[in-house]
């Protein structure tokens, strides 16, 4: 019930924030003009990390760098390959911008296969999350793309209480496959 009270008193700014978000988008080199992919991380707590721990994370552990758009940390950035081209963008949804992915994603819980459990489990973190990374996997650099995705990902899940949503997959805790798309 918390996080329905808490989408309705933001619905307003939501929606302006979303419009400005897919006005931004549209434009953005990041989009190709094939069908989107999204990985994204629904984490409950969100305390801002430092944006350069995770360059150097990225840094360390995968062939990828990371880079803000424009100096805006966090809330938008992108991954690059070693020749230096973009492979992922990605995005931090917090508070009002959030409340529209959560309530989407919630939506097509019931469309999924998986134990009952499981989906009261995704649904609950859902209502308790506070911040979501989306992660647009480009089709034209596919494998480099998920792969940065998943660095990231690991980055995030050192944290805890993430959970992971893949379109066309399923989500996951980890790495254990909680609820699958339909085939």
């Amino acid at each position: 019930m918390r996080h329905k009270e808490r989408c309705r008193r933001c619905a307003a700014e939501s929606r302006l924030a979303l419009g400005e978000r897919e006005a931004s988008l549209s434009l953005s080199l990041w989009n190709d003009g094939a069908m989107s992919v999204y990985m994204r991380a629904v984490l409950a707590d969100w305390h801002e990390p430092p944006f350069e721990e995770l360059a150097t994370f990225i840094a360390e552990t995968s062939p990828f760098q990371v880079q803000a758009a424009d100096s805006r940390g966090w809330a938008e950035f992108e991954a690059l390959n070693q020749q230096g081209n973009t492979v992922l963008a990605v995005d931090l949804w917090t508070e009002a911008d959030a409340c529209e992915e959560f309530e989407e994603l919630e939506e097509f819980l019931d469309d999924l296969d998986g134990p009952a459990q499981a989906r009261e489990a995704v649904r609950a973190h859902l209502r308790a999350a506070s911040a979501v990374v989306g992660m647009q996997v480009l089709m034209s650099a596919y494998d480099e793309s998920v792969a940065a995705a998943n660095a990231i990902i690991d980055f995030l899940e050192q944290r805890e209480r993430v959970l992971t949503q893949i379109d066309t997959v399923g989500w996951y805790d980890g790495p254990e496959l909680l609820l699958k798309e339909l085939d």
